[in-house]
């Protein structure tokens, strides 16, 4: 609370004219920042859903290190949150991520069924899954590396995408 207060100028005690008590301001913000990234992902996908899949799953990879690089103090504030959320906040916080998980997962069931005709709802919500892993995994790196080092983990993340989208052809 004192960093918050120290961050916006006022006093500790002050936060509380603006928020009931902690869990309220970390699930107001955590509502925010979650909220404008699930509301950017649904934008990216629904101009690309038409793509093949490969350049959908490279568009989302893009579009997540294009909106927290562009709104870092927002992400800052996001890793700050997850890095000391009150045992109260959690379950809101997971609540949030499973669904956006579901919604990722629903998304792209059928585009990789579609693209992908001999892959199973199981086989899809996995590769789906194993996207999630790897954006996450591009979030956090996001914060520690350079650019050109980021570009390279991202070059990464992509490969390991089509290696795994690659496993699934029509060929028997």
């Amino acid at each position: 609370m004192d960093k918050i207060a120290s961050e916006v100028g006022i006093k500790p005690a002050s936060i509380y004219f603006f928020f009931k008590n902690k869990k309220v301001l970390f699930t107001e913000a955590f509502e925010k920042v979650l909220g404008d990234h699930l509301a950017q992902m649904k934008t990216i996908f629904y101009e690309v859903q038409d793509k093949p899949v490969e350049e959908i799953f490279s568009s989302l990879l893009h579009g997540t290190v294009d909106h927290h690089t562009t709104h870092a103090k927002e992400t800052n504030a996001y890793i700050s949150l997850v890095t000391s959320t009150p045992l109260e906040v959690k379950p809101f916080l997971h609540s949030f991520m499973e669904g956006f998980d579901a919604w990722l997962i629903e998304s792209l069931i059928s585009l990789l069924k579609r693209d992908r005709p001999g892959i199973t709802d199981k086989q899809a919500t996995v590769v789906t899954r194993q996207f999630i892993l790897l954006l996450d995994a591009v979030f956090w790196e996001m914060n520690l590396y350079e650019e050109e080092k980021l570009k390279e983990q991202i070059s990464h993340a992509l490969d390991m995408i089509n290696m795994i989208l690659g496993g699934f052809t029509d060929e028997k």
